[in-house]
């Protein structure tokens, strides 16, 4: 079977209810916005970028009962130089990518969704993050269509609402022997039949007036899919990575919050360092963490963040982080009226261990001024 079959077998309880189209909900978004790098390349060449960029998601939920609906969204993305609007059914992220490729549609939600008691559940394509708290939500994890960027999650997702306020989601991801649908990086690969289930659980808990306001903890097991020496020479092995999340939250003077978060990643079986083009011998270090640190509603509306986070080259499995990377942003965001955001960001990056063959760091400068809409 396909993997465009099983997607469509997932609608077949819908469309065959006889409580069809009882109610339908049209949703959408629209972010646009400006966005320049300056780059000190590995090679010792310096450039610079600079486009407008853009994403259109446009969605229609049909709610069929008390406990069945349905969504399918439309997303493209596009830049000033290049926005073809040509419609796929992307089954995996282009190879090396974090999104479709400039100027590309595709369905980025396709699901079923079953809510009762304390359960829901959702099976074919959907969308699904777990960052730390903050202006600027970042995570080491899972993180779906940061961005401008279009990516998602196929497979089923169920959550488990217990009455003292904690999540528990489970998750089956499938992928197909040319990549996932998010991003991982190499040398993570889908060769192996066994690698096309990624299996993820978490357990979370977020109290929006209490000092406490995120506690998280989530495993990512990825069977067979790491190829430590290198794709090329062959062999696997299991990777499996751990994550932690804490957000803490104290009252300013008025409606002002002052929120302080970390999350912390460990991957015990990681590339060598020979494989990810590193000095040196062994195994490289699978470490990831972030500080993140925010004042909310410093105006009505106006909040601002700061993030600092350093993720090794084992660590395979963030979007918003490269690997063998640090990360330093600011970011600002208001909220002018309901459904619209402004911001800024300034970020800067830059690599932790100078490669084997590059002749300085890479450090990249960037900035970006977008706007937001959503309906």
């Amino acid at each position: 079977m396909t993997h465009k079959s099983w997607l469509g077998l997932a609608l077949l309880p819908v469309l065959s209810s006889t409580a069809f189209a009882q109610d339908v909900d049209f949703s959408g978004d629209l972010r646009f916005g400006f966005a320049s790098l300056d780059r000190e390349d590995r090679n010792g060449l310096n450039s610079d970028d600079s486009q407008f960029n853009l994403r259109v998601r446009a969605g229609m939920q049909w709610n069929i009962s008390e406990i069945y609906s349905a969504k399918i969204r439309v997303a493209a993305t596009g830049n000033d130089s290049d926005f073809s609007g040509d419609l796929k059914f992307y089954t995996e992220l282009p190879a090396g990518a974090s999104s479709i490729e400039p100027g590309d549609m595709t369905i980025d939600e396709l699901y079923v969704r079953a809510r009762y008691g304390n359960w829901d559940h959702k099976v074919g394509r959907f969308q699904f993050s777990n960052a730390l708290v903050g202006v600027p939500a970042k995570s080491m994890s899972r993180m779906n269509s940061n961005s401008w960027n279009v990516s998602w999650t196929d497979g089923l997702h169920s959550q488990f609402s217990a009455g003292d306020g904690w999540k528990y989601n489970f998750i089956i991801e499938h992928a197909t022997e040319d990549g996932p649908t998010t991003v991982r990086r190499s040398p993570l690969n889908y060769q192996s039949s066994q690698s096309r289930a990624t299996y993820y659980a978490s357990v979370d808990k977020s109290d929006e007036d209490g000092l406490f306001l995120q506690r998280s903890v989530d495993v990512t097991v990825i069977p067979s899919a790491l190829y430590y020496n290198g794709v090329a020479a062959g062999d696997k092995t299991d990777y499996v990575a751990v994550t932690a999340r804490l957000g803490l939250q104290w009252a300013l003077r008025g409606e002002s919050r002052f929120v302080a978060g970390v999350e912390v990643g460990h991957a015990p079986d990681t590339p060598t360092s020979a494989a990810m083009g590193l000095p040196g011998f062994g195994d490289s270090d699978g470490n990831a963490w972030q500080i993140s640190l925010n004042v909310m509603d410093l105006a009505p509306g106006h909040s601002i963040g700061l993030v600092h986070g350093e993720n090794d080259a084992g660590w395979l499995l963030s979007t918003d982080f490269t690997n063998n990377q640090s990360l330093t942003e600011f970011r600002y965001n208001w909220r002018p009226m309901s459904g619209h955001l402004f911001q800024f960001r300034l970020r800067e990056r830059e690599d932790l261990i100078q490669r084997s063959t590059a002749v300085r760091k890479r450090n990249d400068v960037d900035y970006y001024i977008r706007y937001s809409i959503s309906l």
